[in-house]
């Protein structure tokens, strides 16, 4: 046998023994990339982790874009941060009315003068707040689900409309109910063991209302959806909480800085949070549209 010949004779890659030509690029299977030529190669290990490192780092840069962009979203359609203004008003118009009914009724109870009255003024109080404290979680519910439809509107080129993205949410009322609920009651579950469940409970449902109410998903499927998602992506998913943690915080600075300030200050503090939540919620749509449904 000759030189040329023996130099074009099969070769083992070096991962699965396969043979293969000493022209090959690759191995035909396994996929390993084959330097060109005859002779030994090293282990694929060199190769393997800079392309973990490569998807990591285009992971962290989409979520990045992201965030960029949901300022750009806000910047366009300042609409969106509506829903969680009128939100903010009317639970605080609750409270007023909340507490102007226990002042009430405690007063009703000391002109009585009796120790029944008072007594029958702390169950009407208690009662009543947490009439006040359910309502104002519905009127926020309500409030994150019409953002999330807003920000799908713009995510698809569409004018978002305040009065069609309500009216959207009150059609399907009772599911955003219903799989916000499951939603609670698992992340509670999972917090009554440790605190780390309870988080990790809430990472994987963080998209249980996009795949509600732009999914057309049902409430239970909504939430298998959401872990499926984020089980399937779980460093997009990470980067998403760490840039919202990195995002609260300066948030939570600016706040602070804000409230030197008086009445003004304060005034603006609330602007801030109600755009801070809106902002978020159109990132994490941005994201779960991003990501592959297979």
């Amino acid at each position: 046998m000759g030189a040329d010949q023996l130099s074009r004779s099969p070769s083992s890659c070096p991962r699965c023994g396969f043979a293969v030509s000493p022209e090959a690029s690759y191995c035909g299977r396994c996929g390993l990339t084959i330097a060109a030529g005859p002779g030994p190669h090293p282990p694929d290990l060199p190769h393997d982790e800079p392309r973990q490192t490569a998807a990591g780092s285009d992971e962290a840069k989409g979520t990045l874009e992201d965030f960029l962009l949901g300022l750009d979203d806000l910047k366009r359609y300042p609409v969106i941060i509506a829903p969680p203004l009128i939100a903010m008003g009317v639970v605080f118009a609750v409270v007023i009315l909340f507490f102007g009914g226990a002042m009430g009724l405690f007063a009703v109870g000391g002109i009585t003068g009796r120790r029944a009255g008072m007594m029958g003024a702390a169950v009407a109080s208690t009662v009543l707040f947490l009439v006040f404290v359910g309502v104002a979680t519905l009127i926020h519910l309500v409030s994150s689900a019409v953002v999330v439809v807003m920000a799908g509107d713009a995510l698809a080129t569409r004018e978002p409309s305040l009065t069609a993205s309500y009216h959207a949410v009150m059609a399907r009322l009772g599911d955003v109910v219903a799989a916000s609920f499951l939603s609670a009651v698992i992340i509670g579950a999972a917090s009554l063991f440790l605190f780390i469940p309870g988080l990790i409970a809430a990472f994987f449902l963080m998209f249980t209302l996009p795949a509600l109410l732009l999914d057309g998903a049902g409430p239970l499927e909504s939430l298998r959806l959401s872990a499926h998602l984020v089980r399937n992506n779980i460093g997009r998913a990470f980067w998403l909480i760490v840039g919202a943690v990195v995002a609260t915080i300066v948030t939570w600075l600016v706040s602070k800085a804000l409230h030197a300030v008086p009445v003004l200050g304060h005034l603006a503090s609330v602007l801030l949070a109600a755009t801070f939540v809106t902002y978020l919620t159109v990132v994490v749509v941005r994201v779960f549209h991003a990501l592959p449904r297979s």
